[in-house]
């Protein structure tokens, strides 16, 4: 804030405000000059007039400069505010598309999967009713969707697996703790299709498949026969239902079971 004083009459004290702004301001060297200028300039007395209207003139000068320039501020902010509301705009635009779109899949996977448990209980119902309709051979014993036929003699696990397929059948192959229950409960010494003759504790059924689900009795299979390797797989009825399986010689002859899938 800068004091002029101006002797009119009686003395008074003229208070002019000078807002400066350091980038709009004009150049030095010229407000330097009118500085010295006004400086070293005779005090005329009271009653100088030109000196009264310079330092207005040059009050109001700044003070338009000032306007201008809070006036471009505004308008490159009020710019700068329109683009971030227009982007803002556009991603929220986007998240609704993609939200839109995500109910729409969700939807679609829910009908998906409705009709998927549709078609599967279609399927186990028809397939129940085949397993209700089967009617097994004179001598086999039926179990859900096999026809078991339980041998009355006995012979090595090779013969057995023959006999078998001179009947169009296999070995059994066991694919449930059920399917091991109903074998379980005929009470016998019997081979099933399992052997680990192609490669040493590697088990496979007899149509190649891996053995996954195991119902071994502790500690088998431990390979330790006397009569040599023990490669092929028994039922034993001494056990308990789910843990009756143990490792035997092929050589040893049991009674055997072939089981026919419908």
């Amino acid at each position: 804030m800068n004091k002029v004083t101006f002797d009119r009459g009686e003395m008074e004290e003229r208070i002019v405000d000078i807002y400066v702004s350091a980038d709009t301001l004009r150049d030095g060297e010229t407000s330097t000059k009118r500085e010295e200028t006004e400086d070293t300039a005779p005090n005329n007395g009271p009653g100088d007039q030109h000196s009264d209207n310079r330092v207005i003139k040059d009050s109001e000068d700044k003070r338009n400069i000032l306007s201008q320039s809070c006036s471009l501020y505004k308008t490159n902010t009020t710019a700068e505010r329109d683009q971030l509301q227009t982007k803002y705009n556009n991603l929220t635009e986007e998240r609704d598309q993609l939200q839109t779109r995500y109910n729409n899949l969700t939807d679609e996977r829910d009908q998906l999967q409705t009709r998927y448990n549709n078609l599967t209980e279609e399927r186990d119902r028809l397939q129940n009713l085949l397993c209700e309709r089967t009617c097994c051979s004179y001598g086999w014993k039926k179990f859900e969707c096999s026809c078991y036929f339980i041998s009355t003699e006995k012979k090595t696990w090779e013969k057995s697996r023959q006999d078998c397929l001179e009947r169009g059948t296999y070995l059994v192959i066991i694919n449930s703790k059920e399917e091991q229950e109903f074998l379980f409960n005929f009470k016998k010494r019997v081979w099933i299709g399992l052997t680990d003759r192609e490669t040493e504790e590697t088990w496979k059924w007899v149509d190649g498949t891996p053995l996954t689900t195991e119902y071994w009795y502790v500690p088998q299979p431990d390979n330790a026969g006397s009569t040599g390797e023990e490669d092929c797989a028994e039922i034993r009825e001494d056990q308990s239902p789910l843990k009756a399986w143990n490792d035997l010689s092929c050589d040893s002859e049991l009674n055997w079971i072939c089981e026919k899938v419908v």
